[in-house]
């Protein structure tokens, strides 16, 4: 037969003591929880609210230390970029700043694992690293070790809070920190994103700050450039080059020196100047070497000074003859067809210049030197310019002083043997006419070589003209085997230059007597075509050979005539065009050539 056991029966009150016992017990768990609830809530109160995300993390981890009764805690920060965890924020006076290896201790081991860990004594944990210990002088018990994870999974970093002041930390305290831990994740990337957007801000603020300079620099470049091409004169380009760089570089005065080549030394003069007692130095130069200014041009080193005695190089003796006080310098080479040239001096800069105003004033120098081998490249290729157009002029007019000449000694001949004085007296008249002529065609090269170009426009009375112009061509066709006609239909009055086109229809009949050296026809014809004079040189020689058509009227184009310059055409273009009128011709191998010249009868306009 089975027996039971009767329980022990309690009396009232002890059963009354018990549950009273446990119901104060569950009353300070449920307070406890309900007081680390509501600590979280503040704790994500505050991480809403911030904006700082230095204060942010200061305030939650200090909170997050006092609700734990924590001796110090540390929020580690994962830099993906060194690989390396360092600790942004701390959290107890005895901690200091560190740096660790993101695979380091429990801090590199919660990183890779992403899981949180509750040690009783972290040095019993093979995981724990002493050094970081001896790093912080801190002396690490108790801990938990939580991952700052992300929404998306990615690991930011790790929570650590040290040492109970008061037991050990448990389970709960576990899950405080993990959700502390989250609640600091979850805005944690937001935040980040918020300071890293303040930082690119600033760097785009700088880089629009430097592209703001490099747009100034540009326009000032822009501006010296446009003085390069229209300025005549090279002291006022150089003036407009010093005057920007002193505006621009904010500097108290300056000056521009460039090597005195008459002396064929590294000497110097001051070329333009501005600033204080300026005009004092345009009458003074520097030995070889002499001051900053001097080594620059001998080195084309950039000196770059915040006051003047800084340089082993600067020579007091110019601030002491003028009476003024030399702070910062920035001297420059001014370099021009790869040699130095000279330098460009700025001075008295407040605060001294930058390396910026370095590269500036090293570009405003490079212009310079571009400006001064331009205006000396152009006023050479002037120079050979106009000797070369003075020459191919000599060549023209000894071309054209055959013919005169030729006039000439024909009518000295006829002189000699003539009997009759009144003949003579014409003929010397015919003579003097034609030194006039010389003289005529030396006068109007004299004139081209200053650059005078303008015509004699006249009233010509064809019937005149053509009767003196068909007497000199008898002459210059005498002794040849081409035969002369001249058919002047139109006799009556038009407004020309005869000097110069006399030139042009001797060069035409003299271009016809050479084309056609075994004999031939010329024919002379002039005619009226409404408002136009209209003049025509036709012969019956070879024609002109195609290869040399297309540029029939260019200087010094000839057809292999022995005696030819190649300049009687281009003279004859020259002077039709001088009259507003214009020359063309048709040619056709075998069967001659026919030019045609056209001119105004009135004139050219404005004549």
């Amino acid at each position: 037969m089975r027996s039971y056991r009767l329980p022990t029966r309690e009396s009232p009150a002890g059963l009354v003591s018990g549950l009273s016992e446990k119901l104060n017990e569950l009353e300070s768990a449920v307070g406890r929880q309900a007081e680390r609830f509501t600590a979280v809530l503040d704790i994500g109160t505050a991480i809403s609210s911030a904006r700082d995300v230095e204060q942010l993390l200061k305030l939650v981890m200090d909170r997050l230390t006092l609700l734990l009764s924590a001796e110090a805690s540390t929020l580690f920060m994962l830099d993906p970029e060194k690989d390396e965890l360092w600790s942004r924020v701390l959290a107890g006076s005895a901690l200091k700043e560190i740096r660790i290896p993101a695979t380091a201790g429990i801090a590199g081991h919660v990183v890779q694992s992403g899981k949180t860990l509750l040690l009783a004594d972290a040095y019993d944990d093979i995981r724990f690293n002493p050094e970081i210990d001896r790093q912080s002088g801190f002396r690490t018990r108790s801990m938990i070790a939580a991952p700052l994870r992300h929404v998306s999974g990615r690991i930011l970093g790790v929570v650590e809070v040290l040492h109970r002041k008061v037991g050990a930390f448990n389970q709960d305290d576990r899950a405080l920190v993990d959700a502390v831990a989250s609640q600091i994740a979850a805005v944690l990337d937001n935040v980040l994103l918020l300071d890293q957007l303040r930082a690119q801000n600033e760097s785009l603020k700088r880089t629009s700050e430097a592209l703001r300079m490099a747009v100034q620099d540009l326009d000032v470049l822009y501006e010296i450039e446009r003085a390069v091409t229209s300025t005549d004169e090279e002291t006022d380009l150089l003036d407009r080059v010093l005057g920007k760089a002193i505006a621009v570089l904010r500097a108290g005065a300056g000056s521009i020196l460039l090597r005195d080549s008459e002396k064929g030394d590294d000497s110097m003069f001051f070329r333009t100047t501005k600033g204080e007692k300026s005009e004092s130095l345009v009458t003074m130069s520097l030995k070889p070497g002499q001051g900053i200014a001097g080594h620059v041009l001998e080195t084309g080193e950039v000196i770059n000074v915040d006051h003047a005695d800084d340089s082993e190089h600067y020579d007091k003796s110019i601030a002491r003859k003028l009476g003024v006080m030399v702070d910062a310098v920035l001297c420059v080479p001014i370099v021009g067809e790869g040699e130095i040239i000279g330098a460009l001096q700025l001075l008295n800069k407040r605060g001294g210049f930058s390396d910026a105003d370095a590269r500036l004033a090293t570009l405003l120098a490079g212009q310079a030197g571009r400006a001064i081998t331009y205006r000396k490249s152009r006023v050479e290729n002037e120079r050979r310019g106009r000797l070369a157009a003075i020459g191919g002029m000599l060549s023209g007019l000894m071309h054209d002083l055959r013919t005169p000449m030729t006039v000439i000694g024909g009518y000295a001949e006829l002189m000699a043997q003539e009997a009759d004085p009144a003949e003579r007296a014409q003929e010397s008249k015919i003579i003097l006419a034609q030194l006039e002529h010389l003289s005529a065609m030396t006068r109007e090269t004299l004139a081209f070589a200053r650059g005078d170009t303008t015509v004699l426009i006249r009233k010509v009375y064809l019937q005149n003209f053509v009767a003196d112009v068909t007497m000199q061509l008898e002459q210059e066709f005498k002794g040849t085997k081409v035969e002369l006609k001249v058919q002047a239909e139109y006799q009556g009055l038009a407004r020309f230059d005869d000097t110069k086109m006399k030139r042009l229809v001797f060069n035409l009949a003299r271009n016809a007597i050479q084309a056609m050296p075994k004999g031939g026809r010329f024919t002379l014809g002039i005619d009226r075509d409404d408002k136009e004079l209209v003049m025509t040189f036709a012969d019956n020689g070879p024609g002109i050979p195609e290869e040399i058509a297309p540029k029939l009227f260019q200087s010094f184009v000839t057809s292999g005539k022995k005696s030819g310059t190649g300049l009687g055409l281009a003279i004859v273009k020259a002077i039709a065009e001088e009259h507003g009128g214009t020359v063309g011709f048709k040619s056709k191998p075998g069967k001659g050539t026919t030019f045609e010249v056209r001119l105004p009868l009135e004139g050219p306009k404005g004549s």
